[in-house]
């Protein structure tokens, strides 16, 4: 088992459950991506298979 790997299903990806919006900008008739805001304050991970919440070293977290 590795150091993050979901202890109930053992799937090694995980997703965030972010409080994140997307802007777009309207221009010449379309709808332009413009950037992801973050509004959430602490990182949550969650296994993208089974949901289970996991545990993680802040310093183990790289953008």
């Amino acid at each position: 088992m590795g150091k993050y790997e979901c202890k109930v299903c053992g799937c090694e990806e995980f997703i965030s459950q972010l409080l994140q919006y997307d802007v777009f900008e309207h221009q010449d008739g379309k709808l332009v991506f413009i950037k992801s805001e973050i509004v959430e304050e602490q990182l949550e991970l969650f296994c993208r298979d089974c949901s289970e919440k996991i545990s993680f070293e802040d310093e183990d977290v790289i953008y």
